[in-house]
Parts: structure tokens; C-alpha cells; sequence
């Protein structure tokens, strides 16, 4: 019985070892974007996962060149309702348009406006 288990103990291990080895040929590189608004304390979500409230700082998987790898969407969540939620999109790379997905540096989003009747964020590169 010992040796049973002894063999199977040395198969699970030969197959950790075999796959933990396996190395994706991809690069990730990830860049830092500072998220802030007026009025500060908003909910900071991005592509659906809770990051934390504004202030903060996010790092996001970039490109080599500092692009998105994917569509992603920020979105930011006030804490009082007489504010309005915000959201800003930013397109996935495309090898014909890659400026269109650089990452910015600092977004500045201000949630006192209404985003369908005025421009409501600053976005800086």
C-alpha cells in the first residue's frame, strides 16, 4: 500500500514539476494609471472588479508599448447619490489604430456633472 501511494506521490509530482515549468512566450507588461475625482471617495471599478475609491492608483496589462491588451472599462461609482456615475472605454490594441488604446497616465473624472449633457472626464498621457 505504501508503495502504491509512493508511486502516485512521484506521478503528481513529475506532473507539477512537467506543467509548473510550462512558460507562456508572451511578455506582460502592466502600466500605473492615477484615478481621482470630484468629489473624492468614489468606487473605482474596472472591467467589473472593485478596485478601491479615489484617489488611488491601478496598474493595468499593457502592450509593450504601453497600449491595452483588451477593451477596458473604467467606471466610477460616487458615493452620494446626487452625483452621477461615470464611465470611460478605451479600446483593446489594434495594430491599424494604436493610439486610440494608449494607456493614460492620470484620469480625472468629475461626477458633480451630467456625462450626457457635458464632457465630465480629464484624461492625461
Amino acid at each position: 500500500m505504501f508503495c502504491r501511494m509512493k508511486k502516485y506521490l512521484y506521478m503528481l509530482l513529475s506532473a507539477l514539476l512537467a506543467f509548473g515549468c510550462v512558460k507562456d512566450d508572451r511578455d506582460v507588461y502592466s502600466r500605473q494609471i492615477r484615478i481621482d475625482s470630484n468629489p473624492q471617495g468614489a468606487s473605482v471599478i474596472i472591467d467589473g472588479f472593485k478596485l478601491g475609491k479615489t484617489p488611488i492608483e491601478v496598474g493595468v496589462e499593457t502592450t509593450e508599448d504601453g497600449c491595452f491588451v483588451k477593451k477596458t472599462a473604467i467606471t466610477l461609482i460616487p458615493a452620494s447619490e446626487k452625483n452621477f456615475t461615470q464611465v470611460e472605454t478605451f479600446p483593446g490594441y489594434r495594430k491599424a489604430a494604436p493610439e486610440e488604446s494608449v494607456v493614460p497616465e492620470r484620469i480625472f473624472f468629475d461626477l458633480t456633472k451630467d456625462p450626457q449633457k457635458e464632457k465630465t472626464t480629464l484624461i492625461e498621457y
